[in-house]
């Protein structure tokens, strides 16, 4: 009875490995998309999300599938934006990815700073 409970196990764990390695292939061939990708390996929402909290190697090839999939649509963008001439693009392009360079419309504060305890600790002490 034991060996039989331990061999269904190693078949459930090789299963879900398997099952896992397709989820991240139709993630990326579905364009991100979660519901999709679960459909198409028949498994719900909440058993991805599941392996994804509950295996940090599976959650880092979760997004490594996203970067990669970010990479190919900024490479698009920006295809666009030149062969196009598409001018929104551009413009959207160059405030999101040249703001280093001055193309923003509004000026980025650090709120981390304190001016005020700043100023307190210029103070000098007063001893007595």
């Amino acid at each position: 009875m034991y060996w039989r409970e331990v061999k269904m196990a190693q078949k459930y764990r090789l299963n879900t490995r398997q099952k896992k390695a397709k989820f991240l292939k139709a993630l990326e061939a579905r364009m991100l998309n979660v519901t999709a990708a679960c459909e198409a390996v028949e498994i719900s929402r909440s058993i991805a999300y599941k392996w994804k909290s509950n295996d940090p190697d599976f959650a880092e090839k979760w997004k490594e599938v996203e970067e990669s999939f970010y990479d190919k649509l900024e490479t698009t963008m920006f295809a666009k934006a030149l062969t196009e001439q598409d001018n929104t693009m551009l413009i959207w392009l160059s405030k999101t990815k040249m703001k280093h360079r001055g193309y923003v419309e509004k000026v980025e504060q650090d709120l981390n700073i304190n001016p005020f305890e700043k100023l307190m600790q210029e103070l000098p002490d007063d001893e007595e």
